[in-house]
């Protein structure tokens, strides 16, 4: 990887990382350390990235993603990192606005739910794409992308409800 390889990833990849970090960590600060560290990783082993594998985007977020689950495990070394016996219980929309809401509901979902919806939903990366960059089995991502959704749809039934949204939906 050459000079102007590196600034051509950095330019046209940084935003995304960071927002992917951000949502990921509901952190400004710790979004800005990700995307430094997933740049120097890129930058001292340039070789690791294949362009035969998958797009570079991916190939970054994927080092994104591992840095956002360290830092989850260093923080929290006794939560799980998916649960799915966890219910929620839908938020107060009343003392949240629905944009608060709505990343409020993603920033409670366990980590590889919230990565999957935001990749999916944020990045609008496609089920094969997510897959190759959480290095995680196509039919992992659909099971995380579902409960994923389920856990929206519980946490924002207020919000759906009252947009007539909710009726019909399982």
């Amino acid at each position: 990887m050459t000079d102007a390889d590196f600034r051509d990833a950095l330019h046209g990849h940084k935003d995304v990382v960071h927002r992917f970090a951000y949502r990921m960590t509901g952190s400004s600060s710790a979004a800005e350390d990700i995307v430094q560290d997933c740049f120097l990783i890129l930058w001292r082993k340039p070789g690791a990235y294949d362009p035969i594998r998958g797009a570079m985007r991916a190939f970054l977020l994927g080092i994104a993603r591992n840095l956002v689950l360290k830092r989850w495990r260093d923080e929290r070394p006794h939560e799980a990192l998916e649960d799915d016996a966890f219910v929620f219980q839908p938020l107060n929309v009343r003392e949240d606005g629905r944009a608060e809401a709505v990343e409020k509901a993603i920033l409670m979902l366990p980590p590889l739910q919230r990565e999957a919806v935001v990749l999916a939903e944020y990045e609008e990366m496609s089920l094969d794409e997510i897959a190759q960059a959480t290095a995680a089995d196509l039919a992992a991502v659909k099971s995380r992308l579902h409960r994923a959704r389920q856990n929206l749809r519980r946490m924002l039934a207020p919000i759906l409800e009252s947009k007539g949204a909710f009726h019909g939906t399982k």
